[in-house]
């Protein structure tokens, strides 16, 4: 499940989750988010899809903060989650 003290980048469309890879899912795991605009016009999360396994040909852009992501580790931080790149989820799907 999306854990909500990851940080997802404003607009971001697909998400890799840290610290969900396992022998099932060696790349780990991903879910689409869903924005939308509250009553003050500020984008704001409104879900997201069920998580799936992230395909192997699909680029992982590293954390925007990889102190934050050290920070988490040490335990007095939230993770960065993993920002990939939608263009290539359209070509993943033929789009």
């Amino acid at each position: 499940m999306l854990d909500p003290s990851s940080i997802i980048p404003r607009g971001a469309r697909f998400i890799g989750i840290p610290g969900t890879e396992s022998v099932e899912n060696p790349r780990g795991l991903m879910v689409e988010v869903y924005w939308e605009q509250d009553d003050s016009g500020s984008l704001c999360i409104s879900g997201h899809s069920p998580e799936t396994p992230i395909p192997p040909n699909i680029q992982l852009q590293a954390p925007l903060n990889s102190a934050s992501r050290r920070g988490f580790l040490a335990g007095n931080a939230p993770v960065l989650g993993l920002v990939i790149d939608p263009h290539s989820m359209q070509t993943l799907n033929g789009r």
